[in-house]
Formats: C-alpha cells, sequence, structure tokens
C-alpha cells in the first residue's frame, strides 16, 4: 500500500491541505510508515483539471489511497477508477493524519 497525503509545509511541518488538486505537494508514504518521499504536485497551477491530472498522476505512481481535507466529485471519480482510495476530510499534520487512518 502507498498512501499520497495532500500537503503543505508550514514552519517546518507538513500540514494536510484542504483541497485535493491544488495541493502544494504530495506526501507519499509506503505501508511500513517508514518510508516517505515528498513531491511537488506539477499540476497545482494548471488553470483545467488539476485534480483529473493529480489523480492520473499519482495512479501511475501507485498509490492506493488519498488522504486530504476534500476531493471534488469528478476527481473522486478519477481516483476510484484507478482503484484509489480517497479518504477526506482530514486535517491536521500529515502525521496526525495518518495516525487516524491507521487506527480506522
Amino acid at each position: 500500500m502507498k498512501i499520497a497525503v495532500a500537503a503543505r509545509k508550514k514552519n517546518n511541518t507538513y500540514m494536510v491541505e484542504p483541497v485535493f488538486g491544488r495541493a502544494d505537494l504530495f506526501v507519499l508514504v509506503e505501508e511500513n510508515g517508514n518510508d516517505r518521499v515528498v513531491i511537488e504536485n506539477p499540476y497545482r497551477d494548471d488553470t483545467e483539471a488539476a485534480g483529473r491530472k493529480v489523480a492520473q498522476w499519482l495512479i501511475q505512481e501507485g498509490v492506493t489511497t488519498v488522504l486530504c481535507g476534500d476531493v471534488g466529485a469528478k476527481t473522486r471519480f478519477y481516483l476510484s477508477e484507478g482503484g484509489i482510495f480517497s479518504g477526506i476530510g482530514y486535517d491536521g499534520t500529515v502525521d496526525e493524519a495518518l495516525a487516524r487512518f491507521a487506527a480506522s
């Protein structure tokens, strides 16, 4: 399992981003929770279909779960079609979101 958390960096802490497609970056976490990679969102400033493009990118990266504040209906469809679970309603730090997801 590979989890992607939509995030932004604030005061050297990675915070969950409320809007999936416009996230500054994504923290990719392997199933063991120890291996993390931070990748800037290459589609953040696209004027059209940023969410779809991010969804396609994460599918290619092998992501199985996305955690964020919210995902639009069309983007949720693209994620679902690609076999990605979209966990919405997350906030706080990336570590807090991961802990909450693991406990669910």
